[in-house]
């Protein structure tokens, strides 16, 4: 048992002896496995930086290009809408003159009527004196000549 008990006791030392390394060995890789997580860590929080960063000037991108967009839209609207109004204007103004040229050329027939039937009248009027004209019996010449005739 002695013998063991040696063995035992020279094995144990060995251990003691080794305990400061094996210490020592598993903090070092301890240290080495943290610091490769912070180092990934830290990697990972500079491309979420970069990340960001990307996505602001994307956004602003974005918000630009929506303001263009909606700078466009509104200037089409304004021109869309002041066409529509002069349309709408020159639709008034024409159908203003083709009420006036209505009235204006009812007013005209209306003259020309009226005119037509006076020329009416008036041929009606030209045709019974030319009637009564032809029908007319001519006065008898006295036998003698008239008075003032004599000399």
């Amino acid at each position: 048992m002695s013998v063991d008990r040696a063995e035992w006791a020279r094995e144990r030392t060995g251990y003691i002896k080794r305990f400061p390394e094996v210490r020592a060995e598993t903090r070092n890789a301890c240290v080495a496995e943290y610091e490769s997580k912070v180092q990934q860590l830290q990697q990972q929080n500079q491309q979420n930086i970069q990340a960001m960063s990307d996505l602001r000037s994307l956004i602003t991108d974005t918000h630009d290009v929506a303001q263009y967009t909606l700078r466009f839209l509104g200037d089409r609207a304004k021109l869309t809408d002041a066409r529509q109004a002069a349309l709408i204007k020159q639709t008034r103004q024409a159908a203003a003159a083709a009420t006036v040229a209505a009235q204006k050329t009812e007013a005209v027939e209306q003259k020309v009527a009226v005119a037509a039937t006076k020329a009416d009248e008036a041929a009606n009027t030209a045709k019974a004196v030319d009637k009564k004209l032809e029908t007319a019996t001519h006065p008898s010449l006295p036998a003698q000549p008239w008075a003032g005739s004599r000399r």
